[in-house]
């Protein structure tokens, strides 16, 4: 629901403000990725005396320049920054905890499970000078290879960018979900359970020209759902399927995988799997036997 400027206290000069998100439908952009430009001081809406987000009509003119800048000419937040200049008022943010101490966190889940580099080398299929420069901060891992990463050390790639959760809920609501940015920005992931189990559930915002970047595979089963938007899938070499809102797609998570967002919009997705120890112990049923995730989400996996 649109609301007038004079409506908010000190506000007068009527302008129609816009909630989050239909401010994401009038830009083209996912709500997540709005958040996102707010963190990173890109923009700045103005909030209802409840918190909410709302934005004027020369927020939505300056939410289209980013999202230009990023389609066509691919620049990046410091890039962005530079070129519209920083918002009047505020200060040019540090980077994010998540993204500035990545490698230290990856770092501490290895101790923690008491691997060197060449055995994470060895489960990922990553080298080990790279592994070895990605928690020196001195390069960036892609979306897939994360998630190569999150299943070496036993959590999800939230679960690496984040510090340990202490609590675990069986109702997770939207503001309380562990989330990463990964893929220059433009994948957005959430953990929807936070409690430690077999089962992982995601939801996963991927904007236009995201994706996974590498193939990678892991133990397990998969379901991917559609929410939103269209994702282009590959499994294997032969494999490939466009997946549109409503397609689901199940699949042995051994087969390499990749994805990406070849759209103009962004795309939503639940992504669901489930770690297996033994793909097919028993020829009668054909079902898989989980493998349980650790007790917390500190990146640490009990000894068996």
């Amino acid at each position: 629901m649109r609301v007038r400027e004079d409506d908010l206290p000190g506000i007068t000069d009527g302008d129609l403000l816009h909630p989050i998100g239909e401010a994401a439908r009038l830009t083209g952009v996912s709500a997540g990725l709005l958040r996102l430009w707010e963190r990173e001081r890109l923009v700045a809406p103005r909030r209802t005396p409840g918190g909410r987000r709302l934005y004027s009509g020369d927020d939505l003119r300056r939410l289209r320049q980013i999202a230009r800048l990023r389609r066509t000419e691919r620049l990046n937040v410091a890039a962005i920054r530079r070129e519209l200049g920083p918002l009047d008022g505020h200060p040019v943010p540090e980077p994010a905890a998540a993204e500035s101490d990545l490698g230290p966190r990856l770092r501490a889940a290895r101790s923690a499970r008491g691997l060197s580099l060449a055995a994470v080398a060895a489960a990922t299929g990553l080298s080990v000078s790279f592994l070895s420069a990605v928690e020196r901060g001195q390069s960036r891992p892609s979306v897939g290879n994360l998630f190569k990463l999150a299943d070496a050390y036993g959590t999800t790639v939230p679960g690496l960018g984040s510090g340990p959760h202490p609590e675990t809920r069986a109702l997770v609501r939207p503001a309380d979900r562990p989330r990463s940015v990964a893929g220059r920005g433009l994948v957005v992931i959430e953990d929807l359970i936070a409690r430690p189990g077999a089962l992982e559930a995601q939801r996963i915002e991927i904007e236009p020209g995201g994706g996974s970047e590498d193939a990678y595979a892991h133990p397990g089963e998969e379901l991917v759902h559609v929410l939103s938007g269209e994702l282009a899938f590959w499994l294997g070499e032969g494999e490939h399927h466009r997946l549109r809102a409503g397609d689901s797609l199940c699949f042995r998570s051994t087969q390499p995988h990749r994805w990406r967002n070849d759209g103009d919009a962004p795309a939503a997705v639940i992504w669901i799997n489930v770690p297996v120890v033994d793909p097919y112990p028993t020829p009668a049923d054909g079902r898989a036997t989980a493998r349980p995730r650790p007790t917390g989400w500190d990146g640490r996996v009990p000894e068996s």
